[in-house]
């Protein structure tokens, strides 16, 4: 790989692994206390915010692939994470809205 893709791919799996790794364990362990209220919202809008950087990304790319069908499937992506990271965000302030 060149073009600077290694550093790309290397820095979406490390991002993924540190989430297998640290976040979903956390999320797992059922010994942990309930969340407050308060920080119902924190995580929704950490998800929201990492959508976004995902759909940034594909977004970045797609000019660069050589095929036009590679470039619309890239540019089809980061239109749907951006959707997606938009419907996360209004998550996040509806949860916020239930914790006052």
């Amino acid at each position: 790989m060149d073009s600077g893709m290694r550093e790309m791919v290397d820095a979406v799996e490390e991002a993924r692994r540190q989430l297998r790794e640290n976040a979903l364990p956390k999320a797992r362990d059922r010994g942990r206390e309930p969340v407050p209220p308060a920080d119902e919202a924190r995580l929704v809008g950490a998800l929201a915010a990492l959508v976004e950087s995902a759909a940034d990304l594909a977004g970045a790319i797609c000019e660069r692939m050589t095929t036009p069908d590679t470039r619309r499937t890239y540019f089809r992506a980061g239109d749907r994470l951006r959707r997606e990271a938009r419907n996360l965000a209004g998550d996040e302030k509806d949860v916020v809205g239930r914790a006052q």
